[in-house]
């Protein structure tokens, strides 16, 4: 009998721990999260093929984490903000950045080569900014979960700005570009938003630098040296 006492004693407690946690949030459960209910980053490719493969070499350097700095801010013209809770645990957010820019530009095929430091003078430099990058789930009966990325891209070459620009964009759980389950965990659909968000963003900076590329605004290499002049497939780095 004092067993069952103490067992619905301790029920009762957890429900109003729940409640007051919600409550806390202001109903924004990515502040409750499952540990361990989500590994990995989602691998989220963008499929990005350029028409065209320019002899230049691009060094993809390590994103400024600037987050802390834009919070509140609204993002990608909507009602969501750059935020403090993301549920990257293991790796950190400007290393998943990097990692997936080098690779989904490698992918594509827009430059010969493609590099996480400068290789000679004459490289393509991509500079980036995090503003924001985390995940929000809001909701207490129905949640609605949004992946958040916002990147200030520059681009360089021989130390001049040749463009800069701000990409943004938001993926919720019910838009056409989720490639997650409508089943499972919270914290599963946050990383999977995120990783849609960036994978979005991501086609929308290889596009803005194809554009820039077939304008001309991205000046040819005076001479082609290395991968660029041997005709080896593009590849990253290390």
């Amino acid at each position: 009998m004092r067993n069952t006492v103490t067992n619905e004693r301790y029920r009762y407690a957890s429900l109003s721990l729940a409640i007051c946690l919600l409550a806390i949030a202001g109903c924004n459960r990515a502040a409750v999260r499952v540990p361990g209910a989500s590994l990995s980053f989602p691998a989220t490719p963008t499929r990005y093929v350029a028409q065209k493969t320019y002899p230049y070499n691009a060094a993809v350097l390590l994103p400024i984490d600037l987050r802390h700095e834009h919070y509140e801010e609204h993002v990608a013209g909507t009602r969501w903000t750059g935020c403090r809770t993301d549920p990257l645990w293991v790796t950190e957010a400007p290393v998943i950045i990097r990692e997936r820019m080098g690779t989904e530009l490698t992918g594509s095929k827009l430059f010969t080569r493609v590099s996480r430091v400068p290789t000679e003078p004459s490289d393509i430099v991509i500079r980036s900014e995090i503003h924001a990058f985390c995940s929000q789930a809001v909701g207490f009966l129905f949640v609605r979960v949004a992946g958040i990325s916002a990147l200030k891209v520059t681009v360089e070459r021989n130390g001049r700005a040749l463009f800069q620009h701000k990409f943004e964009r938001v993926v919720t759980d019910a838009d056409p570009q989720y490639s997650g389950s409508q089943v499972g965990f919270i914290e599963q659909a946050m990383t999977t938003t995120m990783a849609d968000s960036l994978r979005e963003l991501l086609k929308d900076f290889f596009a803005r630098l194809e554009r820039e590329a077939q304008a001309d605004t991205l000046p040819y290499p005076s001479l082609q040296s290395g991968p660029a002049a041997s005709g080896r497939p593009a590849e990253l780095e290390r």
